[in-house]
């Protein structure tokens, strides 16, 4: 294999990279080529590209790899099983004349080769192996693989020898190999019947995590299946309610085929016509907020403000940026700051098109459905006291709206997440968030969030109060008229992101002294965070209101001897 060995000069020092030179095999009409996009001193990550260089579709195709002592610790856009490569979803079909692929990354041994690739469909289906190099399987499969019902387990192993064995009606239907981190095993199948996933062979430090089952699109999350005689609780089988399975043992996701079993996620259609729960938010008391400075919360914080939001800790791509590693750590730290001076928190935001984990795009849309739930759950179950949540935000076309979470749930995305919001966050204050509401959009926001607030499970409207005075100045008159309006809609309003961009201290005054009553004083207004307060450490450059050293602007005088503060 070549290798290729650049020299740059950096900064009076040598830095050497050496650069994988491209694989390719072909098979038919089709060609794989393989690039090592970087590399590192214990790993790699990899592009495979499938090209269809004939003139009719291919319709399925399956690549080999060598791994050469690698492991494989994540993989996209494809679905792992052993060392072959399947589609995921999206990607089986590359009509003619296009092409589509996947990528992974691996810890260990040489780089992966291309080993084979079989295609169906194009010019005539075929396979071709590497002459220099061999695939070997680290699955296998009975007579029942191969079928109409399809069936993915994502999970993990601790080590990435565990062995795990699908089991179907009391057949083992395919084993697997696990590799270290998160990955997709996919079998089609004509079996039915109970479904378990078996761990078989532990031993020393051997563990394996279930994230959860999609057989035939609906999504069975393992820690909603109480039967698993792997758990371990003081000894093996003691536990239920768990992905883990420290033990030999399986856990039991009943029936999937019939009907009979317990799904967490299934397709939109079914999910929202279901009778909405209305929880039981309780509303905290009026207040006026603001959110953390530059990722930290600051020691005079609770001297002005009586709420808090984080203002970029909370969002999904903060947190799980690597799908299934969680950052949790400075949304602990603000958590604990407001149960400390018992503060509430306004948490930002569960759904949103921004600043979201960029490998949700390419999953498949039972992926995509159960990924948003298991984020949706996996907050709540952290932060079980969170008392008011941003849902979803600026889901307006023209604003930034969670194309995945259309693509997951279909045109009720909107009303599916806060419906997933609710099951799981039965005691928040569930809000729809979006900007322009008092301003340039305000009917079309209506019309588009009405059918989510119908169906019971929005609980408040979030206001976010930005571009009052640009590109012209919006009057106290105006934006009254703008409040009663939304109001129509009988569900009580939070303002939300409030600031006033402007360097000059009389103005900033000026529109804070027209603005902040008619907020502070609106019947229907439940309350008001600020978004930012700090010179020089706020999102838009002109809305501090005062500076790191606690010298106030006019405005924040006025706003303080407004709230006796």
């Amino acid at each position: 294999m070549t290798h290729l060995l650049h020299r740059k000069l950096m900064l009076g020092a040598a830095l050497f990279v050496s650069a994988q030179a491209a694989q390719a095999i072909t098979s038919g009409s089709a060609e794989a080529t393989l690039n090592v996009d970087n590399q590192w001193g214990s790993g790699y990550c990899a592009s495979v590209t499938i090209d269809n260089n004939g003139g009719s579709a291919i319709t399925d195709w399956t690549v080999g790899l060598d791994l050469n002592g690698s492991s494989i610790n994540n993989l996209w856009n494809g679905n792992l099983s052993g060392t072959s490569v399947t589609p995921a979803a999206h990607n089986a079909t590359i009509q003619a004349g296009n092409s589509t692929g996947f990528g992974f990354c691996a810890n260990g041994g040489s780089i992966a080769e291309l080993a084979s690739l079989d295609v169906a469909g194009g010019d005539g289906s075929s396979s071709s192996s590497s002459s220099d190099s061999s695939s070997s399987s680290s699955s296998s499969s009975s007579s029942d693989a191969g079928g109409d019902n399809s069936v993915t387990v994502r999970m993990s192993g601790v080590t990435g020898d565990e062995s795990v064995s699908l089991e179907i009606g009391g057949q083992t239907i395919e084993t697997w190999t696990l590799s270290v981190g998160m990955l997709d095993y996919t079998v089609s199948t004509n079996a039915t019947g109970e479904l378990r996933v078996a761990f078989t062979n532990d031993e020393g430090d051997r563990d394996v995590q279930v994230d959860y089952v999609i057989v035939n699109g609906v999504t069975y999350q393992a820690e909603d299946q109480q039967d698993n005689t792997g758990a371990w609780d003081g000894e093996c089988g003691a536990g239920s309610y768990s992905e883990m399975l420290h033990c030999s043992g399986s856990i039991g996701f009943g029936n999937p085929f019939d009907g009979s079993s317990s799904s967490s996620s299934s397709s939109s259609s079914s999910s929202s016509s279901s009778n909405p729960n209305p929880g039981n938010p309780d509303f905290p008391p009026f207040h006026v907020g603001n959110i953390t400075t530059s990722g930290q919360v600051r020691s005079d914080f609770m001297q002005y403000w009586d709420q808090i939001t984080p203002e970029n800790e909370g969002k999904w791509g903060s947190v799980e940026g690597t799908r299934d590693q969680y950052n949790w750590g400075p949304l602990d730290a603000i958590y604990d700051f407001a149960r400390a001076n018992g503060i509430p928190v306004k948490a930002h935001v569960l759904v949103w098109g921004s600043q979201r984990p960029g490998w949700i795009d390419s999953l498949s849309p039972a992926e995509q459905r159960a990924e948003i739930e298991e984020w949706i759950s996996d907050y709540c179950d952290r932060y079980p006291d969170t008392e008011m949540i941003d849902v979803v935000n600026e889901a307006l076309p023209s604003h930034a709206p969670a194309n995945y979470a259309e693509s997951a749930f279909g045109s009720d995305w909107i009303t599916e997440s806060f419906r997933l919001a609710r099951e799981h966050c039965p005691n928040a204050v569930l809000i729809y968030n979006d900007f322009n509401f008092m301003t340039w959009d305000t009917d079309a926001i209506i019309d588009m969030i009405r059918p989510a607030v119908n169906s019971g499970y929005v609980d408040a409207l979030g206001l976010q109060a930005h571009g009052l005075y640009n590109p012209r100045v919006w009057t106290g008159p105006e934006i009254e008229a703008k409040l009663d309006q939304i109001s129509e809609l009988g569900l009580p309003l939070y303002i939300s992101e409030y600031d006033i961009q402007e360097s000059n201290d009389q103005l900033q005054l000026e529109y804070m002294q027209t603005h902040f009553p008619i907020f502070y004083n609106h019947p229907n207004v439940v309350g008001i965070t600020l978004w930012g307060y700090i010179v020089g450490a706020t999102w838009r450059e002109g809305t501090g209101l005062m500076t790191s050293s606690g010298q106030q602007r006019p405005a924040m005088q006025w706003l303080m001897e407004y709230l006796n503060r």
